[in-house]
């Protein structure tokens, strides 16, 4: 990649400025040339010519960029070159008065950028973007030539408005669906390729919701069964062999091979429409009071990929959410631990299975960190269930339902047990194993309901779920902090950045999420005063004023009735906390 210099003012070019100063008129630039002659700055200050000239452009924008700088703009394409060459000179011209056009400034490449021939097949071009000093910016002239090649910035930013505009005004693509909401009204509106659907099979042939499928993964990450495969197993084991491939490619996988039952999540785009904002006071962000939530399966203008599906810096096609909530593996006996015994050791493996009573801490020390390092242990790319997976799922959910509220459009979920204020009293997972890939939910031999969407059984209710990747800074300030690696407690160091949202200093059922542009994909309560109904129908529990760090659970427990639900968080435990109604589950993010 070229590499340049800082842009040196010609001495011609100070006398311009000189002149300008004077009241002699304003700065006009007028293009840029490009030269495969190298000049050092001594040279470019002396500058009154430039040889070796390969191409020109036209200036195509001028903008400020403080009280004495500007940022000149042009481009150039390959599509005329018979010959490449060197690009080791840019410089500046300008409109002088006097003495008619002069170079105004130039640099110099440090690493010289390669301009290619042109091919005959496709255009190769650079995008040049110069800033320079002009004592007063206020004095160049604005105005460029139309002829001038429009520049990537160009491009990108009509892109932007015209992405702003369609937001704003309303998506009708058919493979964009979206739901407007108006927290203040409690209104939901499905928009764009959503306005006709229903839940359920209408969205079935979009990927990012029909696309969701349990499967087997092994603790190396590999996908060797789908639900409906022969040999596809809930139990945690392989209990028939399976072969993947053919001839020399194929691998059998044999009986007792270790498995996770998870849902593969397709990636998927987002984008959020901010209709109405109030902005928190004494706070940072900004309430919700109504917006609009888009999804699409492709890469739309002005759509982002959600984070879920990027770590590190890194895209991923697909993630593994946990079809069940988190059991324990005891690797020193080879078997999983079916019935909560409280026995956790070092070496031991969170788990997804069926037909296992969810994992707690009861008596041993399960706090979030120990259920980090429990996940982790089964292998590069698996952790515990992040911030960014969980609200992949509660953006589909509603997008899907135009809703917040899973308890009324799927069921009431292991909420409404009677505590007995000393045991464990979730229910085992695997209730839904007939359900497969659906939504909905079922009663179980103790006649509690089970919930499950789209693969991802007790999404909320039974125990509460550990989510990774956000931690709280409470101290009457309640700051957000997002990381999606490096995961650590009490701590706002990097990777953890600031979400610019402010957390409600109240306990209550949500009446808005707050908002922050680079943060938008969060659903975290910046205000309680809503209902068990709507808008959110969820609880948020917080100690905004304690001068603590705390952390993030989700869902609710067997007990919690309607502060249950998908958008019920809890960030009120400190990191040292055990307790027996939270648990954890399991993601795999492939490496």
């Amino acid at each position: 990649m070229a590499e340049f210099r800082p842009m040196v003012i010609t001495n011609k070019g100070q006398a311009l400025i000189a002149k300008m100063m004077s009241g002699s008129g304003k700065i006009e630039f007028t293009k840029i040339s490009i030269s495969e002659t190298a000049y050092s700055d001594a040279q470019i200050l002396a500058m009154t010519s430039i040889g070796g000239v390969k191409q020109t452009t036209l200036v195509s924008r001028v903008t400020k960029t403080g009280n004495a700088a500007v940022q000149v703009e042009g481009a150039v394409t390959n599509d005329a070159l018979t010959t490449g060459y060197y690009m080791k000179t840019i410089a500046l011209h300008a409109i002088d008065p006097n003495d008619g056009e002069i170079i105004y400034a130039a640099c110099g490449a440090s690493v010289p950028g390669w301009m290619p021939p042109f091919n005959g097949v496709s255009t190769s071009g650079a995008f040049l973007k110069l800033i320079t000093t002009v004592s007063n910016a206020d004095d160049v002239t604005i105005e460029v030539d139309p002829a001038a090649v429009a520049t990537v910035g160009d491009i990108q930013d009509l892109q932007k408005q015209i992405s702003d505009l369609q937001a704003f005004v309303g998506y009708t693509d058919n493979d964009i669906y979206g739901v407007e909401v108006d927290f203040k009204n409690k209104k939901f509106t499905r928009l764009a390729g959503a306005v006709s659907m229903t839940p359920g099979a209408s969205f079935d042939a979009v990927q990012a919701f029909g696309g969701r499928k349990r499967c087997n993964v092994t603790d190396a990450g590999e996908v060797i069964a789908y639900y409906g495969d022969a040999g596809y197993s809930e139990t945690g084991v392989l209990t028939s062999a399976i072969t993947i491939g053919e001839g020399d490619a194929a691998v059998t996988y044999a009986v007792g091979t270790k498995v996770q039952v998870m849902v593969e999540q397709p990636k998927f785009y987002y984008k959020v429409v901010p209709l109405e904002l109030e902005k928190v006071e004494g706070g940072k962000g900004f309430h919700m009071r109504k917006v609009r939530y888009y999804v699409s399966d492709t890469k739309k203008a002005g759509f982002k990929l959600h984070p879920a599906f990027i770590q590190d810096g890194v895209e991923k096609n697909v993630i593994y959410l946990s079809a069940y909530e988190g059991s324990l593996y005891d690797t020193s006996e080879g078997t999983y631990i079916l019935n909560d015994a409280q026995v956790y050791a070092s070496g031991d493996v969170l788990s997804s299975i069926a037909n296992a009573k969810p994992a707690s801490g009861l008596t041993q020390n399960l706090t979030r960190a120990v259920c980090r390092s429990l996940a982790a242990a089964r292998g590069a790319g698996w952790s515990q269930q992040t911030i960014q997976a969980a609200t992949a799922t509660e953006l589909l959910f509603l997008i899907e339902y135009a809703s917040f509220n899973m308890q009324s459009n799927i069921g009431a979920g292991v909420t409404n047990k009677t505590d007995d204020g000393a045991t464990s009293m979730t229910e085992i997972t695997g209730a839904t194993t007939n359900l497969g890939n659906a939504t909905g939910s079922v009663t179980n031999t103790n006649g509690f309901n089970v919930v499950t969407y789209r693969g991802e059984e007790n999404f909320f209710g039974n125990i509460w779920k550990w989510i990774d990747g956000i931690n709280i800074y409470n101290y009457g300030v309640g700051s957000v902090h997002i990381a999606d690696h490096g995961f650590a407690d009490n701590t706002d160091a990097d990777p953890y950045q600031d979400a610019g949202i402010t957390i409600c200093g109240a306990n209550g059922y949500v009446s808005a999420f707050g908002y922050n542009e680079d943060f938008d994909w969060l659903f975290i309560a910046s205000e309680c005063s809503g209902s068990s109904a709507l808008p959110v129908g969820d609880y948020f529990y917080q100690v905004k004023a304690n001068n603590s760090w705390t952390v993030a659970r989700l869902g609710g427990s067997w007990a919690n009735g309607t502060y249950a639900g998908g958008f019920s968080w809890g960030v009120y435990y400190g990191s040292g906390i055990r307790h027996r109604n939270v648990g954890g589950r399991v993601l795999y993010v492939p490496q």
